[in-house]
């Protein structure tokens, strides 16, 4: 199986023409090599450098670290459906409506392309 890697920034990166060395200067990096980590997933940016890079490449962060955001979404989906179970006393109280919908929201989201 192939190593996992982080194809809608390396893609997008590579449509706008630019090399590893140019992001990694636009960042303020030293060298390539945090970009190329990006790209390899063994580094998360921390979120300057993510805002940087969305500017950077004119993507959104979601889909730039798309495999990084859907494992984020999965551990936030799995606590709001534990949270809506410790809440289900509440599933007739109008005044929390609107609390408990947008928690059933996070569970039930559809999937996205990056889903697939």
């Amino acid at each position: 199986m192939p190593e996992p890697s982080n194809i809608q920034f390396r893609v997008r990166r590579r449509e706008t023409g630019l090399v590893q060395e140019d992001i990694a200067f636009l960042l303020g990096f030293k060298d390539s090599s945090s970009v190329s980590r990006f790209e390899r997933l063994t580094r998360e940016p921390d979120i300057r450098t993510a805002f940087a890079c969305e500017y950077i490449l004119d993507a959104s962060t979601s889909q730039l670290f798309a495999p990084l955001f859907n494992e984020v979404k999965g551990v936030v989906a799995a606590r709001a459906r534990e949270r809506l179970d410790a809440l289900a006393m509440f599933a007739n109280d109008v005044r929390h409506a609107a609390r408990l919908t947008h928690l059933s929201k996070l569970v039930e989201r559809p999937p996205t392309l990056f889903d697939v």
